[in-house]
């Protein structure tokens, strides 16, 4: 019977060793993703940091796309009211030299 008792004692001693081990692992690895988890959420950040930069550059290239869109429509206006002020006064140019004897 002394033996059956010293076995058990062993094997609670050897079973106590192993889960002790195992705990010392799994505390390791929480401890690689814990920092893990600290870079990514760093990345993250400098991420959308960076996301926060590029769309404020593209909104700055829009608005001027839109101002220069804009400077070119009053151009065309403006070089269609001259080609219309052309046309007339050549057609009133030709009206008096028509018109002369």
């Amino acid at each position: 019977m002394r033996d059956n008792i010293q076995q058990k004692i062993e094997f609670i001693i050897v079973q106590h060793a192993r889960f002790a081990v195992e705990i010392a692992q799994m505390k390791e690895v929480q401890r690689q993703q814990a920092v893990s988890i600290d870079r990514l959420t760093e990345n993250m950040h400098q991420t959308r940091e960076m996301l926060h930069d590029v769309i404020g550059e593209m909104r700055e290239g829009f608005n001027n796309l839109i101002v220069a869109y804009e400077g070119t429509r009053k151009l065309a206006e403006d070089v269609g009211r001259l080609a219309i002020a052309t046309s007339q006064r050549v057609t009133a140019l030709e009206s008096k030299l028509e018109n002369k004897p």
